[in-house]
């Protein structure tokens, strides 16, 4: 049995321990903490773990009882506890993005090069989703050619809260496109651009402008237009699409059942992101506690995904400054994660 200390009891923490309680193998929350103390005694009672509260990161990072760890704290404070996980030795996952800034991810780098050895994963769930990993099958398998262009939707609903700005929009939500499309596309990016549609006067956000159309160009010349909204009132909606010399690849266009009824043919759009991606969110902690039980180097995404993601992040969140295209440099990719 993995034993796992959780950092951050919020949202998502709420999703991973769900799972592990109810759907995955070999795998117990052992400790907790949060900021908030009283969130990470709610999530203790809730789902039965009966683990113990910590007051601190490291307390629990060196807990004996602890194999690895689960950061799913707030955006912006992930760096401390999993370079401490990394300095003890134990293997990290980290909810995405790995950091809010690129220089906070190459910190992450170089503490896991010095440990020598793959201690991180990251959690862009999308590359463990079925469809996702279908059409990535089918772009390097050859049959569509060489890809040449593609598209991304990202609807959410609205923000909760009035916290969501515009730099949020790259840093929670396009951050999952630029990965996902980094690993589809299996090539680095030299510019991004962010512009801004027509304002959505359904937005209450006040700090946030919606929509937004992000442009990745990369090395080959490919282009991907991704277009991104936090006010999809009809619900959450998802999709990717690869032009190839030779055909197209696409995900399903909702990987729902189609009903047809009362002279409609229609499909059932989810309201929130946990259940169209609830399989892709086993797979992927599964996957980290198999290869942590195993002994194995892990395999999911790298500090180094988390560290190329940041770097775009950064360049997009300038573009949106002015709405121009900003060049991407990247460090050379260190022999660890080839």
């Amino acid at each position: 049995m993995v034993k796992l200390g959780l950092i951050g009891c919020g949202a998502i923490a709420h999703t991973h321990v769900s799972n592990l309680t109810s759907a995955l193998n070999n795998g117990e929350v052992t400790a907790i903490y949060d900021i908030n103390k009283d969130a990470a005694e709610q999530i203790n009672q809730q789902f039965e773990l009966n683990a113990k509260v910590y007051e601190s990161i490291d307390e629990v990072v060196n807990d004996l009882n602890v194999d690895a760890l689960m950061v799913c704290s707030r955006n912006d404070a992930h760096v401390d506890p999993v370079i401490k996980a990394i300095e003890a030795g134990k293997p990290v996952f980290v909810e995405k993005p790995l950091a809010t800034v690129a220089s906070d991810c190459k910190k992450v780098v170089d503490a896991e090069l010095k440990a020598g050895k793959r201690l991180v994963q990251v959690g862009f769930m999308r590359r463990f989703d079925p469809f996702y990993i279908q059409l990535k099958d089918e772009i390097d398998s050859g049959e569509i050619g060489k890809p040449l262009m593609g598209y991304n939707r990202h609807f959410t609903t609205r923000p909760a809260t009035n916290y969501f700005e515009t730099p949020n929009m790259i840093n929670d939500a396009f951050i999952h496109e630029i990965d996902i499309t980094h690993w589809l596309f299996n090539e680095p990016y030299t510019s991004v651009q962010v512009q801004y549609a027509r304002p959505n006067s359904l937005n209450t956000a006040t700090k946030l402008k919606d929509p937004q159309i992000a442009t990745l160009h990369m090395k080959s010349g490919a282009i991907v237009n991704t277009y991104l909204t936090q006010n999809s009132i009809y619900g959450y909606d998802v999709m990717c699409q690869v032009i190839g010399e030779k055909g197209i690849a696409q995900l399903p266009d909702m990987p729902t059942i189609e009903v047809r009824k009362s002279g409609k043919i229609s499909h059932t759009i989810d309201e929130d992101w946990t259940k169209r991606f609830i399989t892709a969110y086993q797979v992927e902690l599964q996957t980290f506690i198999n290869e942590v039980a195993d002994g194995e180097e892990l395999t999911g995404p790298s500090s180094w995904d988390g560290y190329v993601a940041a770097v775009t992040a950064d360049c997009a969140i300038k573009s949106q400054a002015d709405e121009s295209l900003v060049p991407i440099k990247l460090d050379d990719m260190p022999d660890l994660y080839k």
